[in-house]
């Protein structure tokens, strides 16, 4: 009887472990015929259906197999894509690690199940992208669906250097030099034109500079108004171009008679937090991180800074004084919405070994974004959090360069 048992119990362990094995071989026969039906259609109708599907799961579709994975990067899908009227703002994230280490991101639908993540951009040559100089020391702006990197740097000094990053296929290019090397700048972008504010050491003393980059022509122009000692930061306000400087106020550009308009000599409110570079521009409207950590709008014909109204559930934001913005970081996402990225500052330990049982301790902290709905009623701007989630977890230490929005 006891043999009969053990004979039995081994008998049944044979048959799930091949039923098991069975059911797993039966899954990836019909992975395989799913992938091999795909790979069976002509490759315009791929491109065709791929053309459809959001953005956000693309890098999910690069891990079908090789061919999709080029596909998700190919000229011929965007094209197709801008045909459809499909076209959708894309977010992509620069952040540095320790002094001179620069990664980009991009958010993405999490292949794993939940919401969104912060998936890493794998870029064939990075000497492009930003490199630590000092405050100012280049900007990036986006335009359509590139970034253009102003002031590219070499390992020391900053250089006129200009470069763009396509996001379609994630690679670099060179554009044409600034016509005057600026040791500190501030770029935007409007009417398909990139402005550039600076200035530069020279003879002992700083030279202010103001430089127009049509990127439909890709030549520069050197206005004669020209720019700001102490300028700083630029925005765009009523579609027109602001610039905030340390000294002498607010201006607005008037390119028509090209000059400079004062619009506040004495600015009551946010010159501080401004300078941090946690702000963004909404359907002409001006958003800012105040120095208490609560998001705010720039009433223009009142000139002053005023709360977000009916936002609730969205956790206090860092202030945008601590570490010189590199903690909040804010963007426009399609029309009427902000894209709030911030560090949730609960640092955790870490645990890491390998397999010589040696081990050593790393904190890590986490980068939590957050979406919200912009809407204007009688006078005030009200705000509704759409949805708020960690997204990327980093070494202590990691700060944002900048967030933008680009159109694919």
């Amino acid at each position: 009887m006891e043999r009969l048992i053990k004979g039995d119990s081994v008998s049944r362990r044979k048959r799930k472990t091949t039923m098991t094995t069975t059911s797993i071989r039966e899954k990836n026969k019909k992975k395989k015929v799913a992938t091999s039906s795909l790979s069976s259609l002509p490759y315009d109708l791929l491109v065709m259906i791929v053309a459809r599907v959001p953005r956000s799961y693309y890098r999910t579709l690069s891990l079908v197999s090789k061919s999709f994975r080029s596909m998700v990067v190919s000229p011929e899908l965007y094209k197709v894509r801008s045909l459809l009227g499909l076209t959708e703002t894309c977010l992509y994230v620069c952040l540095r690690f320790e002094l001179t280490s620069y990664k980009w991101y991009t958010i993405s639908k999490n292949s794993g199940g939940g919401d969104y993540v912060l998936a890493r951009v794998s870029m064939p040559d990075d000497d492009d992208s930003p490199r630590v100089v000092g405050f100012f020391y280049s900007d990036l702006v986006a335009v359509g669906s590139e970034i253009y990197n102003v002031g590219v740097a070499d390992k020391t000094i900053p250089t006129s250097g200009v470069s763009i990053l396509d996001c379609k296929t994630h690679r670099w290019r060179k554009a044409p030099r600034m016509p005057v090397e600026l040791t500190e700048l501030s770029t935007r972008f409007l009417d398909r034109k990139i402005y550039v504010l600076g200035r530069f050491h020279q003879d002992g003393s700083w030279k202010s500079y103001f430089e127009v980059f049509n990127t439909d022509t890709q030549t520069w122009d050197l206005p004669r108004c020209g720019g700001f000692d102490s300028a700083r930061i630029t925005f765009v306000i009523d579609g027109k171009l602001h610039v905030v400087t340390l000294f002498d106020g607010v201006f607005a550009f008037n390119s028509k008679q090209c000059r400079w308009d004062l619009v506040e000599q004495y600015p009551s409110t946010g010159t501080g937090t401004m300078f941090s570079g946690s702000y963004c521009e909404v359907d002409n409207l001006l958003y800012s991180v105040s120095k208490d950590g609560a998001l705010r709008w720039y009433d223009s014909d009142k000139t002053r800074w005023r709360d977000l109204k009916g936002l609730v559930g969205l956790p206090k934001l860092p202030s945008p004084l601590a570490g010189y913005g590199s903690y909040v970081k804010l963007t426009g996402f399609g029309g009427g919405k902000i894209m709030v990225f911030f560090f949730f500052k609960k640092k955790k330990i870490m645990v890491f070994w390998n397999t010589n049982y040696s081990c050593h301790l790393t904190q890590r902290e986490t980068i939590c974004c957050a979406e919200i709905s912009l809407e204007r009623r009688n006078g005030d701007c009200w705000g509704k959090l759409e949805w708020s989630d960690s997204v990327l977890s980093v070494p202590v230490g990691t700060k944002f360069v900048k967030v933008l929005a680009v159109t694919l």
